[in-house]
């Protein structure tokens, strides 16, 4: 069974910010990238991560 973990705005926010400077680019960058579908392996589950904390933001 899955466990939920429960995360405030400003800790989403934060992981996100993380997750990007891992990277090291803007998430513009990645998204154009996924756009053109020329991301890493590392880069693709940090561009999904950021969309699922979006999600989650209601962004």
């Amino acid at each position: 069974m899955a466990t939920a973990i429960s995360m405030s705005r400003e800790e989403l926010l934060e992981r996100r910010r993380r997750i990007l400077d891992r990277v090291g680019m803007s998430y513009e960058v990645l998204r154009g990238r996924a756009a053109s579908y020329t991301l890493q392996p590392s880069e693709r589950r940090a561009f999904e991560a950021i969309r699922a904390i979006d999600y989650l933001l209601g962004a």
